[in-house]
């Protein structure tokens, strides 16, 4: 019940991937203004990608478990 790794640096353009595999439903919302544009659909299994065009640093967390939470730094 943890985003590995929490925190990724990635260069602007890259394509960030998370993978889900566990048991429990996930998904993936940003945090913030900076973040508002992460927001995937509650996914059982499977993957779900995010290209990050804009330096910055990017919050987000599982909204149906809000102590999963990561960053994403963008250069």
């Amino acid at each position: 019940m943890k985003f590995s790794p929490a925190t990724l640096t990635v260069k602007a353009g890259d394509k960030v991937t998370w993978k889900f595999s566990d048991k429990a439903p996930h998904a993936v919302q940003g945090i913030g203004d900076t973040a508002i544009g992460i927001n995937s659909p509650i996914i059982h299994s499977g993957e779900w990608s995010y290209t990050f065009t804009t330096p910055g640093t990017y919050r987000y967390l599982c909204p149906l478990h809000p102590d999963m939470k990561g960053t994403v730094t963008v250069e």
